[in-house]
């Protein structure tokens, strides 16, 4: 068997990394709030398949669009259970290229930096995908004796699943036998850094909230109600004390007229995110308790109103895997053979593929080498780190698949 503790060569994956960033890009684009232009995922999706395929894989695209295909592919080593690879094809928008200080040229077009790769998709998640990638290549070139591997390439991760993970679970029938989704969780503190595995993830709403008032004339502000003062107080109120246990960002806001600005707006707008939804919370719960934290706090003259933007933008979160599921432990295990470490765990505060695979009962996780938090420009990732994640993965793949061989 190929030593898993062989460091994969850095500078083909930085190679690798490189290509992926740019591969489809700026059409594999996608938004939480609805995209610009509907994302066309096939432009990575085609040229993966091809490449699963040549290392031995039997592969399938399936989807909803042939623009938007999943890669399911698959390989069979013997007996045993089936472990899936699972990360996403679409990114975040890249936003203007000017707010890019290292990525002069494009966002997609990758810069290597002190040990780094700098472009957008490399965090979250195309060096992620390269990592996944190499590690799939290096067992299937050493095959183990038992189970099988199937790597599934979603799309539309970036708004919820829903024509990705959600939609292959639910119209699919897929149910591998347990899942890693490889996305940040990687770690710093201090002079400290690592990879950390996400057991449980929580999960996330989309709102937006509408004031309405009584205009007056600037000189006169005490003759009206205005809307937007009541939308900043409120909002000012929810970053200290937030409906139940679930923290807002302000994503946008709006209020007044063009041309009109001798007078307070008639209406005000806010969009909002709020995040660490549990797994028992549902949407109606949620919005419930929002209009009743609006009603509570609306002054006389002042009439608000809350909900969902359009599209899939509700996501509950998942439980907890539980620290002795076999997938854990091979994780574990492998982690501290790699590193010399113990891998730390912890519930991820964010939406992934993992969340639409648990709330279909399958043992899901995530582990990978992005950082979880990482830039909104200029966004990076380790190559050392990297390595280390396709190492682990290697190594836990091949641990899981023969556990019950090795009783």
């Amino acid at each position: 068997m190929t030593d898993v503790l062989v460091s994969p060569d850095v500078r083909e994956l930085a190679r690798f990394t490189t290509e992926l960033v740019a591969k489809g890009q700026p059409w594999c684009e996608n938004s939480l709030d609805g995209p610009a232009r509907t994302p066309e995922e096939e432009r990575i999706a085609r040229p993966l398949a091809d490449l699963l395929e040549g290392w031995g894989f039997s592969v399938e695209l399936v989807g909803r669009s042939p623009r938007r295909p999943n890669v399911l592919a698959y390989k069979r080593f013997g007996d045993g259970p089936t472990l899936m690879l699972n990360d996403h094809l679409d990114t975040y928008p890249s936003g203007p290229p000017s707010r890019w200080q290292v990525c002069t040229e494009s966002p997609y077009t990758a810069v290597e930096l002190d040990g780094r790769i700098y472009g957008r998709g490399t965090s979250d998640t195309r060096a992620n995908l390269a990592a996944l990638l190499t590690a799939a290549k290096r067992i299937v070139d050493d095959p183990p004796l038992y189970g099988a591997l199937l790597v599934a390439l979603t799309v539309d991760e970036e708004r919820n699943g829903v024509e990705g993970s959600q939609y292959l679970v639910e119209q699919q029938g897929l149910r591998p036998d347990a899942s890693i989704t490889v996305e940040p969780t990687a770690w710093r503190d201090g002079d400290d850094s690592g990879i950390a595995l996400a057991v449980a993830q929580t999960g996330h709403a989309l709102l937006d909230i509408t004031a309405r008032g009584r205009s007056s004339h600037i000189w006169r502000p005490d003759t009206g109600i205005n809307p937007a003062q009541f939308l900043v107080e409120f909002l000012a109120g929810l970053r200290t004390r937030p409906v139940q246990d679930w923290p807002v960002s302000v994503v946008g806001l709006g209020a007044g007229e063009a041309g009109m600005a001798q007078f307070t707006p008639l209406s005000a707008t806010a969009r909002i995110a709020a995040v660490n939804v549990g797994p028992e919370v549902a949407a109606g719960e949620l919005l419930g308790a929002f209009d009743r934290r609006l009603a509570k706090e609306s002054p006389e003259g002042i009439t608000a109103a809350v909900e969902y933007v359009d599209g899939p933008t509700f996501v509950a979160g998942t439980h907890r895997v539980d620290d002795d599921d076999p997938l854990v432990t091979a994780i574990r295990r492998s982690y501290r053979q790699v590193t010399g470490e113990s891998v730390r765990t912890y519930t991820k505060p964010a939406f992934n593929d993992t969340i639409r695979f648990r709330h279909a009962g399958i043992p899901a996780v995530t582990f990978g080498p992005g950082d979880d938090g990482w830039a909104v420009y200029d966004e990076s990732i380790s190559l050392q780190t990297m390595s280390t994640a396709i190492q682990v993965l290697e190594q836990a793949v091949r641990e899981y698949l023969s556990a019950d061989r090795n009783g």
